[in-house]
């Protein structure tokens, strides 16, 4: 039996409502992904389903049916749960603790069928869990009982699994296999609500994500739709990039800085930081955590380090990918040489592209406040020796030259004075 697990406007907590009107459905063949702060109510609209909460008014329903109108023993039948804690474990062997997962099928005084230890059987083989059969549960570690566990809701043969941070007592292995084992059921027509609190990870293995904050239900939608920079700096308070995964396709969320209250805040010293290909996206977060206000040189936004400066608020002229900076652009990055307390410069791929980034800082005679970082070797030289060349003048008067970023940050202390 395929089910549908819907709340309608519902208000679900204990004494007190936690998340209030929330109207969503989770269909069969596809995984919802709970996403939100900490305490927001992300677990508790999973125990709604159970009992483990309170309904205090609306609907939740599952098959159509109120969730409250189901026997202990058929809700077992259609709904299975992978807690977030690991369940209390007795001297039961890890082949009799899946078979507990059989019990809503089995009669009162009656023994498994057949089917039943083919069903156990198959939970075990999914969850790479079979040859733990003999062993005792409470001598297993804490990813091998979550496993267990995980086999023993699959071994329910639900129609709907609830997860609650399905993976956070396993290693990488196990926790591609489990989320990919439930992938592959999702795809066969099981409905699952799950909880996550990696973002990446929810982003892809979800077909939608919905946001529990705030009291409520907000953003649901494709991952893409609703893993967005604004989002993540409202709900999360992160300013993060947003890219892709380039294994998967999936949306990547990677956190830069704190953005909500309490978090950096940038007034100190403008510096500019001339870099590209993801070679000054570290030390631009170093720079904006110690409160440093940022300019940049002429970027793409498809560069990783233009995505960073864009999301730090920093200052610069937007190009396409690997074009050229026109004659305004150059214009603007000498004008921001100009006016920046410090320049950094850090050794990047340079060539006919971008090399006028290098220029406008030499055209802006700066080299006084100029702090230069790494070097600029043949290998990153794309201009037929012209970068090199410039570099080498730059080098020749700079403030400082280092190797790594927080070196650099420092130098520049030193040049501004702080």
């Amino acid at each position: 039996m395929k089910a549908t697990l819907r709340y309608e406007h519902a208000t679900v907590g204990y004494d007190t409502p936690v998340v209030s009107n929330a109207t969503l459905a989770i269909e069969p063949g596809e995984i919802v992904g709970l996403i939100g702060p900490n305490g927001a109510g992300k677990t508790t609209m999973l125990r709604a389903v159970g009992g483990g909460a309170k309904l205090l008014s609306g609907a939740v329903t599952v098959a159509g049916r109120p969730v409250g109108s189901y026997s202990r023993r058929d809700m077992a039948r259609l709904v299975a749960v992978l807690p977030q804690a690991t369940p209390s474990t007795f001297a039961f062997s890890a082949r009799q603790f899946v078979e507990m997962g059989r019990h809503a099928h089995v009669s009162r005084f009656g023994d498994l069928t057949a089917a039943d230890h083919a069903a156990v059987q198959r939970a075990m083989a999914l969850t790479d869990t079979g040859s733990l059969a003999a062993q005792r549960v409470d001598e297993l570690s804490g990813g091998d009982l979550q496993r267990l566990t995980l086999a023993q809701a699959l071994a329910q043969e639900p129609s709907l699994l609830l997860l609650d941070e399905p993976t956070s007592h396993l290693d990488l292995n196990h926790r591609l296999q489990v989320l990919d084992v439930v992938r592959s059921l999702a795809d066969q027509g099981l409905a699952v609500l799950g909880v996550f609190h990696d973002l990446d990870i929810a982003a892809r293995y979800s077909d939608r994500l919905a946001v529990v904050a705030a009291g409520g239900l907000q953003e649901s939608g494709a991952p893409r739709d609703v893993l967005t920079q604004e989002t993540l700096r409202r709900i999360f308070g992160v300013a993060a990039v947003i890219g892709t995964d380039p294994v998967t396709g999936s949306v990547q969320v990677l956190p830069v800085v704190r953005a909500g209250e309490g978090a950096f805040e940038a007034t100190g010293p403008r510096v500019l930081v001339i870099s590209g290909s993801g070679t000054g996206a570290a030390l631009m977060r170093l720079l904006a955590l110690d409160g440093y206000r940022l300019l940049a040189g002429a970027l793409s936004l498809e560069d990783t380090d233009g995505a960073v400066a864009r999301t730090l608020g920093a200052s610069f002229p937007e190009i396409r990918p690997f074009g050229e900076l026109t004659a305004s652009d150059s214009a603007a990055v000498e004008r921001s040489a100009r006016d920046a307390d410090a320049v950094v410069i850090v050794a990047s791929p340079f060539g006919p592209h971008n090399l006028d980034n290098l220029r406008a800082v030499l055209d802006a005679g700066v080299s006084r406040k100029t702090v230069l970082v790494g070097a600029l070797t043949g290998d990153l030289d794309f201009s037929h020796g012209e970068a090199t060349a410039t570099w080498d003048e730059l080098a020749r008067t700079a403030a400082r030259a280092c190797d790594a970023p927080r070196e650099a940050l420092r130098a520049i202390g030193e040049v501004v004075g702080t």
